[in-house]
């Protein structure tokens, strides 16, 4: 039969690895030491230390089941804010905008993501075929280039004159 003192004393001798333990399933140190000083606190509770025949394996077992309970309650808080997110989140052009907003910050929004998108219609095939190709597909100078046929140090150009003109427009639009 184990008593509370002997029990007590593996869990200080434990404790260093208890944390690295729960800290490497959690990612996270201080929630790790939360984590092992709720284990010493469920070993106080407990009523069936006579029944422990492997103290060492008891102690970590009783951690691993807190940190996987506290993964599932991060994981159900996540799934929660991005249901929130969704729900007070409305697409505007592509463009997330929050229901929060007033209807003047939505309003002015919308008429700047036109502006930059009439910006973007209004510049030079090529040099809005690079941006879009780099910018919206994310593609690499690189691969912009081979896809356009052109050299990565032209892509570079039409890149730069469009952001020029779009930098323009955006602050011909604040002023």
């Amino acid at each position: 039969m184990m008593s509370i003192e002997e029990l007590n004393a593996i869990y200080l001798a434990q404790r260093a690895n208890l944390c690295r333990f729960v800290a490497a399933r959690l990612r996270d140190e201080a929630g790790a030491e939360d984590v092992v000083q709720d284990v010493w606190m469920r070993i106080e509770k407990s009523k069936k230390l006579e029944e422990i025949e492997n103290p060492v394996g008891y102690l970590f077992t009783i951690a691993g089941h807190l940190a996987l309970d506290i993964i599932r309650q991060r994981k159900r808080q996540k799934a929660r804010e991005e249901k929130w997110t969704d729900e007070t989140t409305t697409k505007l052009d592509g463009i997330a905008t929050s229901q929060e907003q007033n209807a003047e910050a939505s309003l002015l929004q919308a008429e700047r993501i036109i502006k930059v998108r009439t910006a973007i219609a209004r510049l030079p095939p090529k040099s809005r075929r690079a941006f879009e190709l780099h910018r919206m597909q994310e593609m690499s100078h690189k691969e912009v280039a081979a896809e356009m046929g052109i050299a990565v140090s032209t892509v570079e150009k039409h890149i730069i004159r469009a952001m020029r003109e779009l930098v323009q427009t955006l602050r011909d639009d604040v002023s």
